[in-house]
């Protein structure tokens, strides 16, 4: 096994939420799936149980509105 694998959740490079891209350092920084388990591409503040936490828009919208403020 590689040294580094283990360390590779901890690198803020990797784990920088999709929707908001705030770097997520611990496992209580992940959102989490319908059925409880990690979610490693959201934060917990976007994604939660397996939706996102703003419903009122979708993720396409979400994306738009991301792109506009840029």
């Amino acid at each position: 096994m590689n040294k580094n694998h283990k360390n590779e959740m901890n690198t803020p490079e990797r784990n920088i939420c999709q929707q908001c891209e705030i770097p997520m350092h611990h496992l209580a920084n992940f959102g989490s799936n319908k059925d409880g388990t990690i979610n490693t591409e959201y934060c917990r503040s976007c994604y939660s149980r397996g939706v996102f936490v703003d419903r009122g828009i979708s993720l396409e919208e979400k994306i738009e509105l991301k792109i506009e403020c840029d």
